[in-house]
């Protein structure tokens, strides 16, 4: 039998997810980089998991949630715990996605390098308006 605490983790999970595909749906037209970062930082944001001590039980919570919470409610010392393994997690998952960055750019591409085009290349380029002959 499924407890109540499942369903609520499924349920934060499938709208996570969902609010992910809206993220990567908005900056689609970002560059790869920023892509990476915003996804990245709303992934750890949305999905890491909290520590809630509830008479002597451990239960997992959103560590969002908690931070903000407890950050109201509660004593910023409690808040704290959260927001630590919220940043731990955060920095981490940056780090792994620069790495995953840096091993799938194309070789010897840098992010400001542009291929200076020949005559030729430059004459495939030009548009029908300035291709047109001039007519009599």
């Amino acid at each position: 039998m499924t407890s109540g605490y499942t369903i609520a983790w499924i349920l934060y999970i499938a709208g996570a997810l969902a609010l992910l595909a809206v993220v990567w749906r908005m900056t689609r037209n970002a560059r790869r980089e920023w892509r990476h970062l915003l996804m990245v930082s709303a992934a750890a944001l949305l999905l890491t998991p909290g520590p809630i001590v509830v008479e002597q039980d451990l239960f997992l919570a959103p560590a969002f949630f908690i931070l903000v919470l407890d950050g109201l409610f509660d004593t910023l010392a409690s808040a704290s715990r959260a927001g630590l393994v919220l940043l731990g997690v955060w920095l981490v998952a940056l780090v792994l996605s620069l790495v995953y960055q840096l091993l799938v750019r194309p070789k010897g591409a840098s992010p400001h390098s542009h291929k200076p085009q020949s005559p030729d290349e430059a004459d495939q380029v030009k548009t029908a308006e300035e291709r047109r002959e001039p007519s009599l």
